[in-house]
């Protein structure tokens, strides 16, 4: 504070001033000698060795490993943004990921006419890019193949990231090579469209669907998607990839530039289509890994059954599309139990990212980690802390430091408390149906470089 003492001396007399002063001084230095640790922190009003009960630890053992993911679920009831995963890459860590789609056509308008004598002159496959993208930028080749489904696609049913469903042996795209192209705009018929993957389909294809334009199976869209069941469209027979080649795209099914486009003449008009859309339809993914061969030699060991995987990781593995995931052991955890009562006042979990050694700037980490707690049967369960929300619980990716962060107070305390069992921990990728992110973390290893740690505030009760 800056005092104006001329204008002090205006109003008080002398020796009122330089008393005013004093006392000023004086009250200053009381309030600063009687700043001590107590009031800072709010306990002064608590007996003094109470502060002896407040306590920080953050040796836990954690015993981490990595394990295959079962499956995801995939279809469009629990993806209801509609957004679908196409392509491939040759991982030089995680090895090769493929990703592929089921999905139905949906028919605009019941008992659709199409002229007198309509003759198919191309049919058109189109699929919307999302901006987002999996693998270089240096983009290669892949070969799409587009086969039509033999049987129902259900939109009642769940479907998960390893289901399949028989298809017929024609491929339609015939084996159409494209080169990945999600930023670049195109033009058809002088129209500037989105962004998008057009594959050219077998004409018979479209031929039959003109054919049947006086027949039930164009009654309505029940009937349609009777009788045309479905496209399956993947890009795994795509070969010859090197290590770190390929992409996975991302493509937005919704977007009413996604269509199955018939275009024909009849004997009236030589220049007419018909649009088909993706949106509004049952459909899912089906995703597959190859571990076999051309991966990180950690990731084999831990994935591996003969010999048995080790039981402690300096480094374990995460990825999306149903790959892998971390499960995470606290041991010894119920010792605190030994030591007598005690609260949790914070148990944060801190995942550290190896940001150098597994090309991290080529296979981006997933902007989000999701916890769960693991049920005697395996299967996961929401953690407590998760109900707080997403501020509270973590899981984010902090490309600045290259961490994620768990709050898991509530879980630690219920186990002690003997509310919950001592199962572990399954880390995996958030949002795994529609990204293909991977990381590779720090494990509880005490010679890992990046080591993964449980650090718990408490306060011992008796």
């Amino acid at each position: 504070m800056v005092l104006n003492n001329k204008r002090i001396s205006q109003i008080l007399p002398r020796v009122i001033g330089a008393k005013f002063f004093l006392i000023l001084l004086v009250s200053i230095l009381i309030s600063i000698t009687s700043c001590d640790e107590s009031s800072v922190v709010g306990l002064d009003v608590q007996p003094a060795n109470d502060l002896l009960n407040v306590d920080y630890q953050d040796t836990t053992t954690l015993i981490t490993k990595t394990v295959s993911v079962d499956s995801l679920r995939t279809d469009e009831t629990l993806i209801i943004t509609a957004d679908a995963l196409l392509g491939i890459y040759q991982d030089p860590v995680f090895g090769k990921a493929t990703a592929s789609l089921y999905t139905q056509l949906r028919l605009p308008t019941n008992n659709p006419l199409f002229g007198t004598g309509p003759v198919i002159d191309s049919v058109v496959l189109s699929l919307v890019y999302d901006p987002a993208y999996y693998g270089k930028r240096q983009r290669v080749e892949q070969k799409v193949n587009v086969y039509e489904v033999a049987e129902d696609i259900k939109g009642e049913n769940s479907y998960y990231s390893n289901n399949t469903l028989t298809v017929n042996t024609l491929d339609l795209a015939n084996n159409y090579g494209f080169i990945p192209e999600p930023s670049k705009s195109v033009t058809i018929l002088n129209e500037l469209l989105k962004p998008q993957l057009r594959i050219p389909l077998d004409t018979s294809f479209g031929q039959i669907i003109l054919s049947n334009q006086t027949s039930a199976n164009l009654a309505s869209n029940t009937a349609f998607q009777s009788f045309m069941k479905g496209l399956y469209i993947t890009t795994s027979n795509t070969a010859g990839l090197n290590p770190s080649e390929g992409n996975i795209l991302l493509f937005k099914m919704a977007d009413t530039q996604s269509k199955l486009t018939l275009y024909y003449h009849n004997t009236s008009d030589d220049s007419l289509k018909y649009d088909f859309s993706l949106g509004s339809v049952a459909r899912f993914s089906n995703f597959t890994h190859d571990y076999s061969t051309g991966i990180d030699a950690n990731l084999a060991a831990q994935l591996s059954t003969s010999p048995p995987p080790p039981v402690q990781n300096d480094v374990v593995f995460i990825q999306s599309m149903a790959g892998v995931k971390t499960t995470i052991e606290l041991p010894y955890l119920m010792n605190w139990v030994n030591a007598g009562d005690i609260a949790i006042n914070k148990a944060e979990l801190v995942i550290k990212v190896d940001p150098t050694a597994y090309q991290l700037d080529t296979f981006a980490a997933p902007t989000k980690l999701v916890l769960f707690g693991i049920n005697d049967d395996g299967t996961n369960y929401v953690l407590p802390d998760a109900n707080e929300g997403d501020n509270y619980f973590g899981g984010t990716y902090n490309s600045t430091t290259h961490e994620y962060h768990f709050n898991i107070a509530r879980y630690v305390q219920q186990v002690l408390a003997g509310k919950r069992k001592n199962n572990g921990l399954h880390l995996l990728a958030g949002s795994g149906a529609i990204n293909a992110n991977r990381v590779v973390i720090g494990g509880g290893g005490s010679t890992s470089l990046y080591r993964m740690k449980l650090n718990i505030g408490y306060t011992k009760l008796q």
